[in-house]
This record gives C-alpha cells, sequence and structure tokens, in this order.
C-alpha cells in the first residue's frame, strides 16, 4: 500500500511538471478566493473599529455631540455623588443651622456642591455665593449692594449690613456659601462669624481645603460656631462613570461613549471629580489627533509626572496627622501599631494615642480613604485600592 501511494504521488508531481500552467491557475484561484474572504473580515473589523475624523467639527458630528461635554465648567444641573453628604447638607440649612463647615481636598467638588445648594433651596431660602474671599470685610458692602440694588438707599458701611439684612429678609432665610475659605484672612472670618451672631435669618456655609481646621484653631469662637461638618473625598467608580455618562448625555450624546474606558479613567483621576473631567478631556483630544477610536488603548499609558503630582494633592491638603496615618497604611495594620509608630510624647498615655487613632481611622473610612478587615482578633487597617495606587507611585 505503501509504494502504491508513493506511485501516486510521485505520478502526481510528474504532472504538475508535464503542465506548468496548472500552477499558476490554482495559486491565481486560491489568492482570490482569499481575498474574498478578507474583504469582508476587512469590512468588519473598519466597522468595529472605524477612523475618527481629526476634524474638530467633523469628529463631534461623526459621535453627534453638540460640542465637547468636558470643560472645566461648574454645571450644578449635573452634580452627582455625595449623597450623604448633599442630605445632610440640605437637612442643616433646613434647620437653620449659623455656621456649617465644608470640607474637600483640591478638585473634590466644593464648589460645585455649593452652586447645586444654591439652585436646590426651596422659596424659603435665599443665598448669596462668595467665590473668592474679600481682602477686606469692607467688600461685603460690595457684594451685599450687588445682591439687593436699591436706587437710593445704598449700604455705605459694614455697620449698616445687620440692620439692612435684619429689615430686608424678614420671613425669608439667608444662606451665605462661602468658598475658598482657607484664603481667607483672620479678621474677615471673625467679621463673618460676628454678622451670623447679628443677624437672625442667617446660615454661612464656609467651603475650604482640610488645611483650613488649622486655621480655625486660631479662631476658637468661630470654631465653636460651627454647628455641622460635610467632608468630600472622592466619588466612587460607579459615580465616576455616572458624571461622564451625565455630561455626554447633556451636549446629545448616548452617555456609553466611554464605557470601555471608566476604569482607566478612575485609575487615574482618583475619583476627583475635576480630575476625571480633565482626563476624559484628554481622551476626547487624543481621538481627535490620532484618529483614533475611544477605546482602552488611548490611555494604555503610565500617568506622567505632572498627573500624579495632581493626583496626589489630596495627601497634601490632609491633616499632617491623617497625612502621616494614609503614608503609614500602605501596609496593613492595627491602631496599636500606627501608634508605635507616632510620637507618644503628645499623648496622656499610650492608651490615648491608640484612641485617638481609631478617631482618625473611623473618618478615613468614612471618606473612602481607608478599609477595615478582621485577621484573627484584631481589626488591620490598610489604603483602599485607588488611593493605594496613587500613594505606591509615588
Amino acid at each position: 500500500m505503501e509504494d502504491e501511494m508513493d506511485v501516486t504521488l510521485a505520478e502526481d508531481d510528474q504532472s504538475n511538471l508535464q503542465n506548468p500552467e496548472t500552477e499558476p491557475e490554482k495559486t491565481s484561484e486560491a489568492s482570490h478566493k482569499k481575498e474574498e474572504v478578507q474583504e469582508p473580515v476587512r469590512e468588519q473589523i473598519s466597522h468595529i473599529i472605524p477612523k475618527m475624523p481629526n476634524n474638530p467639527d467633523e469628529w463631534f458630528k461623526a459621535m453627534k455631540w453638540a460640542e465637547n461635554p468636558f470643560i472645566l465648567n461648574i454645571i450644578p444641573e449635573l452634580f452627582v455623588g455625595y449623597q450623604p453628604q448633599s442630605e445632610e447638607l440640605i437637612r442643616l440649612v433646613k434647620e437653620k443651622h449659623k455656621i456649617i463647615l465644608v470640607i474637600g481636598p483640591t478638585g473634590s467638588g466644593k464648589t460645585t456642591l455649593l452652586e447645586w445648594l444654591s439652585k436646590n433651596l426651596d422659596k424659603r431660602f435665599d443665598s448669596v455665593f462668595v467665590g473668592k474671599p474679600p481682602q477686606k470685610s469692607d467688600e461685603f458692602v460690595d457684594i451685599f449692594n450687588e445682591k439687593y440694588p436699591r436706587f437710593l438707599r445704598k449700604l455705605k458701611n459694614v455697620y449698616q449690613i445687620p440692620g439692612f439684612l435684619n429689615k430686608k429678609l424678614r420671613n425669608k432665610h439667608l444662606v451665605v456659601l462661602y468658598d475658598e475659605a482657607h484664603e481667607s484672612k483672620m479678621d474677615v472670618l471673625e467679621w463673618l462669624r460676628v454678622l451670623s451672631d447679628q443677624v437672625d435669618n442667617m446660615s454661612i456655609i464656609v467651603a475650604g481645603l482640610p488645611v483650613f481646621e488649622e486655621h480655625l484653631a486660631k479662631l476658637e469662637t468661630l470654631r465653636k460656631r460651627i454647628m455641622g461638618k460635610i467632608e468630600l473625598v472622592s466619588l466612587t467608580k460607579e459615580e465616576t462613570e455616572k458624571l461622564i455618562v451625565r455630561r455626554i448625555q447633556s451636549i446629545g450624546g448616548k452617555g456609553d461613549e466611554f464605557k470601555e474606558l471608566i476604569d482607566a479613567i478612575y485609575s487615574l483621576s482618583g475619583g476627583f471629580p475635576r480630575e476625571i473631567i480633565k482626563v476624559c478631556n484628554d481622551v476626547v483630544n487624543e481621538s481627535m489627533i490620532t484618529g483614533k477610536p475611544l477605546t482602552k488603548e488611548l490611555l494604555a499609558r503610565e500617568p506622567t509626572k505632572e498627573e500624579m503630582k495632581v493626583s496626589l494633592r489630596f495627601l497634601e491638603e490632609l491633616s499632617p496627622m491623617q497625612r502621616e496615618i494614609v503614608e503609614m497604611l500602605v501596609n496593613p495594620m492595627t491602631p496599636g501599631q500606627i501608634a508605635n509608630n507616632l510620637d507618644l510624647a503628645k499623648y496622656k498615655s499610650r492608651q490615648h494615642a491608640v484612641r485617638s487613632m481609631n478617631n482618625i481611622l473611623k473618618r478615613l473610612m468614612d471618606d473612602g480613604l481607608v478599609e477595615r478587615m478582621k485577621e484573627d482578633r484584631a481589626y488591620l487597617y490598610q489604603l483602599s485600592p485607588s488611593i493605594r495606587s496613587i500613594v505606591v507611585k509615588a
């Protein structure tokens, strides 16, 4: 049988040698069939991963977007996340507490929260937004003259403000939204405290970086007037996606265009709203420049030094004690182990130090910076994954 097979093969070979035109015909036919198979594949790949236009107008037209939704502007209507904090803030205002504190790192959404609040207060309330702290208390004369314009009887000095507001407000409650408080001078903050004492229907919401709490230590009277504290840190991954979807839908998009990039965007931004918008804007620009579609490849790179610097701002803006603990928790530790690594001379006893650590750790857990797990009879604390990646890379 083997000999017969060999003979048959040999005969086939000889036949091919005798008809040299046969091979090119077969090759041509095979090549033609191959092209027929490849063409639908090319069309399919082209359909899945289309080449994006480089021209901005054409790019937005292809995406069916009216404009770029990732411009750094404050749109209270698109505010997402921080539901417990926003509900607590509304409650404190409705209860008409005199002074309320909002604390959070750069880009965490403090200004947007204040703007959102002003849009969501009912008719019983009025609000005035102070975006940049005045250098002198006299500047509040212009602020209130602009808020309540009068032809003939304008305010002339700060001493007239309390009486004017008490008469003007009547049954309404005024909410002063005082942003960037960490930049404010001590005498201006003290004047605000006096104003809150002298005006009946008024609440002041003071918003600033975490370092502002250190400033408050020097203003004991003001600090004691604070009846509520709201802390913002960063959004969850789900809230990050919701922010992106809502922004895209606001300019006519479907909302799922960035679905494949959510994990990468969350990792690069650390969940800070301002950084989320910046990263998304980078994605849009990169797609326009390269013509690449909106896939992970647009973000398939290590963060730059500048991006790491931005992501690390939250560390700089924590209190010194919080920052020291966060840096320790790259590796899991118990409160006792953390206390042992601190200067115990600051505390009455080691027990006092451990108790203080527990309070700080609870706050860091509430802010989503730290997670807790049980091991044997002790609790171990460690950084949440997104925060840990930022600290480790630093």
